[in-house]
Order: C-alpha cells, then sequence, then structure tokens
C-alpha cells in the first residue's frame, strides 16, 4: 500500500515536455485510488501548460492494471465498484482531451485498465519485448478503461475477443502492425524514444496538431459527410491561427519555422 501523502506519481519538465510517471514499483505501477487522482490531478494543474505529454511507467513496466488489493468490494456498497471507475474513466477522458499530444511509453507491460490509458494517448511507444493483455473476463470481470472500445473500433470485433474474452497477449511488434502502436524500441528504451518524439511534437504548431487531433476523433464517429463539414470548420480555423502565420512566414522566408 502506498503511505498517505507519499506521490506515487512523477511530475517531471523537460523544457515544455511534460513527463508523468507511475510510480508504484512495489505494486509494479498498479493503478489504486491515490495513483489515479494524483494523475487526474497533473492533468489539470500541470497539462495545460504543456506543449507535449508523455505518459510512462518507467523502464521496467508501464502497469499491471487495477489495484486488485484495493479494488471495491461488497462491502463498499452496490456503488463502490462504480465510483472506482468513474475515476479511470475521467483519466481516460482527460487524456483524450489534452490540449497537448499526448505520448505513452510502454516497457514491460500494460495491463487491463492501464492499456485504456495507453490506448487513450495520441502516440504509442512500445519496447520490443512489451505486451498488451486484457485479462477481464478470465477473472470474471468486465472490460474496463475503454478498452473495449479502443479494440472494437482498431481491430473489428473478431480481433477484439481475442484480447477481450480470451484474453490473449498482444505483443508490441502484433500491435504496432495492427495500428496499435506507432514505433517499437529497444527494450528499456520507450520513455526515451518517447521524450524525443514528445520534444519534436513540442516543437511544432501546437494549434494544427490540436485541430488535426480533433478532426481524428470526429472520424471515428461521423460518416463522411459530417467528417467533410467539421473539416471545412477545422481547415478554417488553423488557417488563421498564429502558426498558420508563421509557418506561411517560414516558406516564404526559405527558413524553419518557429512554433510559440
Amino acid at each position: 500500500m502506498s503511505v498517505p501523502g507519499s506521490p506515487v506519481l512523477r511530475v517531471m519538465w523537460h523544457e515544455d515536455v511534460l513527463e508523468l510517471r507511475l510510480d508504484r514499483p512495489h505494486r509494479r505501477n498498479a493503478l489504486d485510488h491515490q495513483l489515479v487522482e494524483e494523475l487526474l490531478h497533473a492533468l489539470a494543474v500541470d497539462a495545460p501548460r504543456a506543449r507535449a505529454i508523455v505518459l510512462t511507467g518507467g523502464d521496467l513496466h508501464f502497469s499491471s492494471g487495477g489495484d486488485v488489493g484495493t479494488m471495491p468490494g461488497p462491502s463498499d456498497g452496490l456503488f463502490g465498484p462504480a465510483a472506482r471507475l468513474s475515476l479511470i474513466h475521467r483519466a481516460v477522458r482527460e487524456i483524450r482531451a489534452a490540449a497537448a499530444p499526448t505520448v505513452a511509453a510502454v516497457d514491460g507491460y500494460a495491463i487491463g485498465a492501464a492499456w485504456g490509458l495507453v490506448l487513450g494517448c495520441d502516440v504509442v511507444v512500445a519496447a520490443d519485448d512489451a505486451f498488451f493483455l486484457a485479462p477481464f473476463a478470465r477473472r470474471g470481470l468486465a472490460s474496463d478503461g475503454g478498452v473495449a472500445w479502443h479494440l472494437t473500433r482498431a481491430l473489428g470485433r473478431q480481433a477484439a475477443t481475442r484480447h477481450l474474452l480470451l484474453g490473449e497477449r498482444l505483443a508490441a511488434q502484433d500491435a504496432y502492425d495492427a495500428g496499435l502502436v506507432t514505433r517499437v524500441c529497444p527494450t528499456g528504451s520507450a520513455t526515451t524514444v518517447a521524450l524525443e518524439l514528445a520534444a519534436d511534437l513540442a516543437s511544432g504548431p501546437l494549434e494544427s496538431l490540436a485541430v488535426t487531433r480533433w478532426m481524428c476523433d470526429v472520424a471515428e464517429h461521423e460518416g463522411l459527410e459530417a467528417f467533410l463539414r467539421e473539416e471545412r470548420v477545422g481547415v478554417s480555423l488553423a488557417g488563421h491561427g498564429r502558426d498558420a502565420a508563421e509557418g506561411h512566414a517560414a516558406f516564404a522566408a526559405r527558413r524553419d519555422p518557429v512554433y510559440r
């Protein structure tokens, strides 16, 4: 158990890049109430000042998922489990809604609800020996953390059930081939590579990146005609922003743009 008052999330800055590191090594970074609350606090207070965000568990493992030892039981009443799950849902929503691009760094494994946090990020870096796992059904539980939503949309129903019903592991390279991982890197280097990618994103046009991420969200929910209507708005907004002005000026002057 975490010592009350002792932080279990490390918040570190690398210039404009915010690193949020899950820090419960004695529990394999299992997600307990305190860790999720600290993550939500960082996403609310620190993330708005960042130009890119890295979510990591360090060089050994991302997270073993929900902390079974602290999960609500029958004695917590009918709404105990729902209250816990609402925290995880808030974290997934806040990650998706962050103004800055988000990068997940996965060494070791991301299991259960922790996989949900990873799937909520814009970019995912995974070590070549890392794996992902949704063991809910095997434990007599139902999938949470948005895992079923992301996997079904990304893989299709039949492929998703391999993980949701059968609890099969998904290796990093297979996740890359399926489009769930952006880059595969050597073992122990996921955080380093993620920070490098985040630094590149942080130096880019934050306004147009935000519009592009928003359009990707729209594309997941809307048909072509509705998407094109939204795209017209997004492109018009991006074209009148400071980033577009700097990009145009840099192109005309034949220099590299400086986005700030």
